[in-house]
């Protein structure tokens, strides 16, 4: 009984110690233009943050696919980051300003 014990005790000690998984936020930045979800390369339904990390001002503005808009922000140079709300294929992203619009997972 004794070493089935050690034995499992060995097999799950290295089982966790081989799991061991690292995670890198994808970072993509962008200027001014119109883009979709897809020339973007973001995933659909997951909420990305996003800031400017230049030193001028951006505004963005983010359309669904019937041309309503879902969500606009304004962002001052080098802001703090915004949680955007999840897209979907379709979405239009509009970029206007001088800024550098930062989005990370």
């Amino acid at each position: 009984m004794k070493k089935s014990i050690i034995v499992f005790s060995i097999f799950l000690f290295m089982s966790f110690s081989m799991n061991s998984i690292t995670s890198v936020a994808q970072t993509s930045t962008f200027s001014e233009g119109i883009y979709s979800i897809e020339d973007l390369k973001l995933l659909p339904n997951v909420p990305y943050k996003v800031r400017n990390v230049s030193g001028g001002r951006a505004f963005i503005t983010i359309l669904n696919e019937d041309l309503i808009m879902e969500q606009s922000i304004r962002f001052q140079p080098n802001s703090l980051q915004y949680v955007l709300n999840p897209m979907r294929y379709g979405y239009k992203i509009i970029i206007a300003g001088s800024g550098q619009l930062s989005f990370t997972s």
